[in-house]
């Protein structure tokens, strides 16, 4: 039994839900923005909650990596990406749009700053000054490009040579990317850099979702794991030691492969079908939350937003906030992704693949 489609769609709503609460309370200066009761040794216990949602985009990454694995085995490689890629940019775009539009009405188009050259490079993703969430974005469009060919290297080549090959990539990209081991004085180099260790941080979660597709991984733990006693007990268990082990080693680092263990942990668990349309409820706004909640807490409301006190308060406000948001985004991007959908079944691509299918 693989992963289905609701839990691909449930695992980006976790995922969403983890972002939040990373950006939220992972933070040890609290400055009175909220209540830090109960404490362990000096520290709120709800930084090491927000600190082990850091697996949010390693969850993504996994989703990713292994629902395109599935998704481009039946063909139509350049258009499905191309589709994919322009669906994501026009939603992207509305959001850009929109929120300059608020902040020009509000007075605080200081979120927007650099003038037209900034504007130009946060539109066509080179850079993410007005959004310090939007850095996945380019790195997305990057790992759906590399896609196709990536998923034929890991399903040619030996598993444990491409699990070896990918952990040495993220290793010294991640020590690039914290330690600045090479530094460069141009802006251009600058920018490639950071795309290089961004994307290279990335790829191993996306590498393992392929894996995951590939050996079909969950089948054999589900097929282990599914009828043990106390499973769900179990599972939660596994995700309270999986917090604490994050605790005691805070660096990011460990992040894709907590996010790893989490995924499977939480697939196994038996959940109620309304727990699971939860779930997938905010997986399919999970886009817009990622892209539009920073503005919330950080350029636009943060008074606002921390006016609550009680984390749970201040969690569910912003989470209101950005569902508002994305049913409003969601009005203008529905349409016209709807548009997106019928021109690209005219293309003759398309429509020679289903033919051969049919015949």
């Amino acid at each position: 039994m693989e992963f289905s489609k609701r839990d691909m769609k449930m695992l980006q709503g976790v995922a969403i839900l983890f972002m939040l609460s990373l950006h939220l309370f992972a933070r040890k200066d609290i400055n009175g923005l909220y209540e830090t009761y109960p404490m362990i040794n000096d520290i709120p216990l709800i930084y090491y909650i927000g600190l082990f949602g850091d697996a949010c985009v390693p969850i993504y990454l996994f989703v990713s990596g292994y629902g395109l694995s599935i998704s481009l085995a039946k063909g139509n490689v350049l258009n499905k990406n191309i589709k994919r890629i322009l669906k994501l940019l026009i939603n992207f775009w509305i959001i850009l749009f929109l929120f300059m539009g608020i902040g020009f009405l509000i007075g605080k188009m200081e979120a927007f700053p650099g003038g037209i050259s900034q504007f130009l490079l946060n539109f066509s993703l080179l850079s993410n000054s007005y959004n310090g969430a939007w850095w996945y974005l380019q790195t997305y469009v990057l790992l759906v490009i590399m896609a196709a060919p990536l998923i034929k290297l890991v399903k040619r080549n030996n598993t444990i040579i491409v699990l070896m090959v990918s952990g040495f990539i993220y290793l010294i990209t991640y020590i690039q990317r914290i330690k600045f081991v090479i530094e460069f004085d141009s802006t251009i180099l600058t920018m490639l850099n950071n795309a290089t260790v961004l994307l290279g941080t990335s790829q191993l979660a996306f590498i393992i979702g392929i894996i995951f597709a590939k050996e079909q991984i969950y089948s054999k733990l589900n097929n282990t794991f599914n009828d043990i006693k106390f499973k769900n007990t179990l599972c939660v268990l596994g995700v309270i030691i999986l917090v604490i082990f994050h605790g005691i080693f805070e660096t990011m680092f460990v992040a894709p492969f907590t996010a790893i263990l989490f995924i499977c942990i939480f697939c196994l668990m038996d959940k109620k079908e309304s727990v699971q349309k939860g779930f997938a409820f905010f997986g399919r706004h999970s886009l817009n939350i990622w892209l539009t909640h920073m503005f919330f807490y950080i350029s636009f409301f943060k008074v606002a937003i921390f006016a609550p006190y009680y984390p749970i308060l201040i969690f569910s406000w912003l989470v209101l906030l950005c569902l508002v948001t994305s049913f409003v985004i969601n009005s203008i991007n529905n349409p016209l992704a709807r548009v997106i959908d019928k021109q690209f079944m005219k293309l003759p691509l398309n429509h020679n693949y289903r033919r051969r299918k049919v015949s």
